[in-house]
């Protein structure tokens, strides 16, 4: 359960990231793995294996950009799918809930969230085609019709409606006194990192990282030995970036901004702990390459208070019984073999990947 509030304080305070979807085109092990009909069975109701597929593609893109890498290795491509499926098996016993209590949302409703969702996505659109996108040209890029993106509007809706009703049956309100426990045993969780001000070099090794040889990180660290020298002797490090450095921000003079701690790379945090404004730090490695760093400026760490964290509080904590109470709702339906039959082998996929890990 802990696990689980972290994860919904995170996504509650980060906000969202841009999804650029990146190439999928090769089927991965769950793609191979989806039958040409229903993955599932609910109380009758197909599961459609298409839909179980743009469902995962959507997932795993917006993970590969979370984490800024492309080759999720099997074992987490399975646990995705097992997810997904999940999700999607709740969704559908929830909507079955929904109807045979006769619970509905509003064409208004549906049309509100529409043009929320649609303003949304808009903004993230233009960012990339630098120009303010149509409606026909954002739903695109969803994948989806106007009738198909209203249409799930409209369940995810009755999802939220019936989900809030379990809940509300089942008990899951939270008093302010819930709140200050919950503040008081995880202090670590409400201290506003301190920040770094960053100046970086990269040295890429080719053909990348993973695949270089010896004499490539070779060449790699001689090139940003060659870059800490100039800075040293007396050249801007802004003017040595944009002339060596092969970091996205190079342009910028490898000027990384102000950084909460907790955003960086733990190799950068754990030198600059031991750097003052204005050093340079000695030529290192990562996984990402050869760098080289100056330290700007920190900013102090800071506690958020009971009173300003205590409404944040009462959201996750009241979210996580919602989601309990829900999983409890479902679980029989879940667990009945006569209701719910599952023909996507992902449990059994699983099992072999982690024997071969183990062996």
């Amino acid at each position: 359960m802990r696990n689980l509030i972290v994860t919904l304080f995170v996504l509650l305070f980060a906000g969202f990231l841009a999804a650029q979807a990146p190439d999928l085109t090769a089927l991965d092990i769950v793609e191979r793995s989806v039958p040409d009909g229903p993955v599932a069975l609910v109380d009758g109701t197909a599961i459609d294996g298409s839909d179980f597929v743009r469902e995962y593609r959507r997932h795993l893109h917006n993970v590969m950009n979370m984490v800024q890498d492309p080759d999720l290795n099997d074992q987490f491509r399975v646990r995705a799918g097992l997810t997904i499926l999940g999700d999607m098996i709740r969704s559908e016993i929830l909507l079955k809930e929904a109807q045979r209590r006769n619970i509905t949302v509003s064409d208004a409703d549906v049309q509100a969230e529409y043009k929320k969702k649609m303003d949304f996505f808009s903004k993230r659109l233009e960012q990339e085609i630098n120009a303010v996108p149509t409606e026909e040209q954002v739903l695109q890029k969803a994948g989806q019709t106007r009738e198909e993106a209203l249409a799930s509007i409209r369940n995810q809706l009755l999802v939220e409606k019936i989900s809030d009703t379990i809940a509300g049956e089942k008990g899951s309100s939270v008093t302010t006194e819930d709140a200050r426990t919950y503040y008081e045993k995880n202090p670590n969780l409400f201290q506003k990192p301190g920040g770094l001000h960053l100046n970086q070099m990269l040295a890429i090794p080719k053909p990348n990282p993973a695949k270089a040889e010896k004499a490539a990180w070779q060449k790699a660290e001689e090139q940003m030995t060659r870059a800490r020298a100039r800075v040293l002797a007396g050249e801007q490090f802004a003017a040595v970036a944009r002339d060596m450095s092969e970091a996205p921000d190079a342009s910028k003079g490898g000027d990384m901004g102000m950084i909460p701690a907790a955003g960086l790379p733990p190799f950068f945090v754990e030198r600059a702990s031991k750097m003052k404004p204005g050093d340079i730090s000695d030529v290192f490695r990562s996984e990402y390459g050869v760098h080289v760093i100056q330290l700007v400026a920190t900013e102090a760490s800071e506690v958020v208070s009971f009173e300003d964290a205590q409404e944040k509080i009462k959201q996750v904590l009241e979210k996580v019984k919602m989601e309990e109470a829900v999983l409890q709702f479902c679980e029989p339906v879940v667990n009945d073999g006569n209701r719910t039959k599952i023909f996507i082998q992902l449990e059994r996929s699983l099992a072999v990947l982690d024997e071969k890990k183990d062996s």
